[in-house]
């Protein structure tokens, strides 16, 4: 059966992230209620990393609905690199305006398959280039809610996505293998010098 194609609008919710106001509106407040994700916070793998706190405090009952839910996609839509992330759920957390938030209908569209989607070089190509901007380039929600998505089968989306998720794990226990190694070899050819 051939994957059905549609614009990622027509299966998801597309919306921009949360721009708070005011000078000390992003800034870290240990009482905060809510984690402020930030670009910096997504690796080039697409995997959300939160290095540091950053806490900001949601008092406006509004500001729920910009509260951020687990199977949320997160693309990065300023500059140069708009690489997606799935957000789990496991804090509560809102994403900032530098952030296009994506929300599927999961009965059709599963996050998994849909991160894997987005950062395909060639979906990152036609992403970039549907940027605006001379100095900082900004990808326009509507824009984003354009883009075709080629969706087959449930079944298939979670093959894909298992399979991506694999990968990534091998490419990080390469590189921590070369890392160790690296070590070894140094501290061996160190110890070489001692005798």
């Amino acid at each position: 059966m051939k994957p059905e194609q549609f614009h990622l609008g027509e299966v998801a919710d597309v919306q921009l992230g949360i721009t708070l106001r005011g000078t000390d509106a992003s800034r870290h407040d240990p009482a905060g209620t809510h984690q402020l994700v930030r670009i910096g916070d997504v690796s080039d793998d697409g995997e959300l990393r939160i290095s540091e706190p950053n806490l900001v405090r949601l008092d406006d009952p509004t500001a729920n609905r910009s509260e951020l839910r687990a199977g949320d996609v997160l693309l990065a839509a300023r500059g140069t690199r708009m690489t997606a992330a799935v957000f789990d759920g496991s804090f509560p957390a809102v994403a900032g305006s530098q952030f296009c938030i994506i929300r599927p209908n999961v009965d059709r569209l599963l996050p998994a398959y849909l991160l894997w989607f987005l950062n395909l070089p060639s979906t990152q190509e036609k992403l970039i280039a549907r940027a605006r901007g001379s100095y900082v380039r900004s990808l326009p929600v509507g824009s984003l809610a354009e883009l075709d998505v080629i969706i087959p089968s449930p079944a298939k989306q979670r093959s894909i996505a298992k399979l991506h998720e694999l990968r990534l794990r091998e490419k990080q226990l390469m590189e921590t293998l070369a890392a160790r190694r690296a070590v070894l070899i140094d501290r061996t050819l160190f110890q070489s010098l001692q005798s």
